[in-house]
């Protein structure tokens, strides 16, 4: 058979006996689950056995990219990466979540498309240092003793120059020091800037995988070639008339937008992309000029500055480009550095955990701080196992720690903190559905982007109802969330996360310099791109039907792993900001709400409430009926719950 959109193959390797299989992709699965992650999850449901430990050969990780990544569509950009993640999410047992990662490039996914496979599956461990080439001639696992201790800049270059041709250069995913020696922190990049697995760097580097590599000379066939070309360039034409779009992220005219603008040297859109939100810089100042940073929204290195006393942002530079070279969250990291400095300034850490580093607010003792972590050495070897870890070596909790500690859920400390958010961007956001809740409900506690991601101040309540409408829902739906002049955050998130896998599904990005007002982020419109693409048709409600079903497998997954609504779990130092009194202390932050009301837990947990409600699960245990699962056409899968 035909197919349009998706390449039709599987690829699965097996390390541990070195067996290499090709298998068509079934049409019917690639219908009931769109693509990209949701596919991902139906094959891990079948493949991943419950309970088993992430480091172990049995865990399963599955790299792929959507029907509409590799085809001339803005902002067709992301692959995923599938897998049990290695972070520790419960403080008291062994649990860990499964979930996904999605990455921009992305050479590495459309080389893996070209080659013939819209999925990668592995298994096992390899007996030695290895990588996986994958072609559309061949597919090997070869010897990477050479590459093992290099850093993820280095190996991505030499392999590179080893298998791309004259026509075409390579794809690569790799880990660097850190994934290697399984500290838990460790990531996954992608074409050397692009981050793919935020904590499952650890579980490639358990399988003895440094990298691997996709080159095709492939094409991506389309049921309607005509017809898509005229949707896209349409589109294309749409979006550069904009007045928010930018080619490179918008700076702004602070002394921060001026440094960014002045210090870059390079910005590549991902792979049909249409701006380029990630860019490269150089140091020119100091000790470390002339050295490279990139791949890191610019706001986050200033945030460095203030969260860990480096004096300048040449100083935030280097420490970011070296942690990304280790493959290193450069969040978690940091934020721990922060923790850690202050429990040895308050005598809870000594000389003798550190190995005689004392720990100081400086560049060199938090370059030197992140080399133990890549190396599991002394307090290093402690961070590296995550902060449920760290609190119990130590008897302090990060999660209650008002000055310095961080929110944190399911293990992982959230990607943006509500509480100092304001004081990174303004105005204040609050405490909304993207923002706030989301994390909460999400196997990997990642936020959502929607209009709700921002403040009411910035986006008016009008463009959040025009944003809803966008997202495929009935007028019944809407009626739900919406009232004259005000939502329900916790029925509002529920369409927010069906729209979002939806968009991850497919392989569209969701953090486009122009997002706000992005044509591409449109369940309409992607239904039609869907059904040009792949001569499936398909209605807006049936695309977020199918969004809303991935989700729910994404949930019975955990569930199978013991996860219920106690793991969505209000973060502690949220609850603490709602105990404060008013004007309590000077310089206080609130937790608000997205229209600037502030929060009680009571608020909180009725905003859970409601978006178990919403979803048709059992609001006791947050967990998927089997009426609703019948519903999704998941009955097959009523014995998780």
């Amino acid at each position: 058979m035909a197919y349009y959109g998706h390449v039709g193959g599987i690829l699965y390797v097996d390390l541990s006996t070195g067996r290499i299989e090709k298998r068509r992709l079934d049409s019917r699965l690639a219908e009931k689950f769109i693509g990209g992650p949701g596919i991902g999850f139906r094959l891990l449901y079948d493949l991943l056995k419950p309970g088993v430990d992430p480091l172990s050969p049995e865990n399963v990780m599955i790299f792929g990219a959507g029907p509409l990544l590799g085809l001339p569509l803005a902002s067709a950009s992301k692959c995923y990466m599938a897998t049990k993640y290695a972070i520790p999410a419960a403080p008291d047992k062994a649990k860990y979540f499964v979930s996904a990662s999605m990455s921009g490039g992305n050479a590495f996914a459309l080389m893996m498309k070209k080659a013939g496979y819209d999925h990668i599956v592995i298994t096992g461990q390899a007996p030695g240092p290895s990588y996986l080439k994958v072609t559309d001639k061949d597919v090997e696992i070869c010897d990477a003793g050479d590459l093992w201790g290099k850093n993820i800049e280095e190996t991505g270059k030499i392999l590179r120059q080893r298998h791309r041709t004259a026509r075409r250069n390579c794809g690569t995913a790799v880990i660097g020091r850190a994934g290697e020696n399984l500290v838990r922190l460790a990531g996954i990049h992608v074409d050397d800037w692009h981050t793919a697995g935020r904590y499952a760097g650890a579980v490639m580097g358990s399988k003895n995988l440094k990298a691997i590599v996709t080159l095709g000379e492939g094409d991506i066939q389309m049921a309607d070639k005509e017809g898509f070309l005229q949707l896209a360039e349409t589109q294309r034409r749409e979006i550069k008339c904009l007045p928010s779009y930018s080619v490179v992220a918008p700076a702004g005219t602070s002394k921060w937008g001026t440094i960014f603008r002045d210090t870059m040297i390079g910005a590549k859109a991902c792979c049909d992309g249409i701006d380029a939100c990630k860019s490269i810089h150089e140091i020119k100042e100091g000790q470390h000029k002339g050295e490279l940073f990139g791949g890191i929204f610019f706001p986050e290195a200033r945030e460095v500055i203030t969260r860990l006393g480096v004096k300048d942002h040449w100083e935030s530079y280097k420490l970011l480009g070296e942690l990304n070279r280790l493959g290193l969250c450069e969040l978690t990291v940091t934020r721990m550095m922060r923790f850690v400095t202050a429990l040895y300034q308050r005598g809870i850490i000594t000389k003798k955990d550190t190995g005689g580093l004392a720990l100081e607010a400086n560049l060199d003792t938090c370059l030197t701080l992140a080399e133990k972590v890549a190396s599991r050495e002394d307090i290093g070897a402690i961070m590296g196992e995550g902060w449920y870890t760290l609190a119990r070596a130590f008897g302090v909790d990060p999660a209650a720690d008002w000055e310095n500690g961080a929110p944190i859920i399911k293990g992982v400390d959230l990607l943006v903190d509500n509480r100092v958010w304001p004081s990174l961007y303004q105005p204040a956001s609050g405490f909304g559905p993207g923002v706030g809740l989301g994390p909460i409900v999400h196997a990997k506690t990642k936020h959502t982007h929607a209009a709700t991601y921002w403040s009411h101040q910035e986006m008016s309540f009008a463009e959040v109802v025009k944003d809803f409408e966008k997202m495929g829902a009935t007028e019944t739906e809407k009626a739900r969330v919406f009232t004259e002049s005000r939502f329900n955050t916790g029925r509002l998130e529920r369409f927010v996360d069906d729209a979002e896998t939806v968009y991850n599904c497919l392989g569209i990005c969701d953090t486009a310099v122009h997002w706000c007002y992005d044509a591409t982020r449109d369940v309409p419109f992607l239904a039609q791109a869907y059904t040009l693409a792949t001569g499936l048709p398909i209605t807006p409600r049936e695309l977020l039907r199918a969004g809303e079903r991935v989700w729910n497998l994404e949930r019975l997954l955990n569930a199978r792993e013991g996860f219920d609504r106690w793991d969505d779990k209000i973060p502690d130092l949220y609850i603490q900001n709602t105990k404060i009194p008013l004007k309590a202390r000077e310089g206080d932050r609130y937790l608000c709400d997205w229209f600037g009301q502030r929060l009680t837990k009571a608020d909180m947990v009725r905003m859970l409430d409601d978006y178990y409600d919403e979803r048709g699960w059992d609001i006791k245990t947050g967990l998927p009926t089997k009426g609703n699962l019948t519903e999704l056409g998941l009955g097959e899968m009523m014995t998780v719950v």
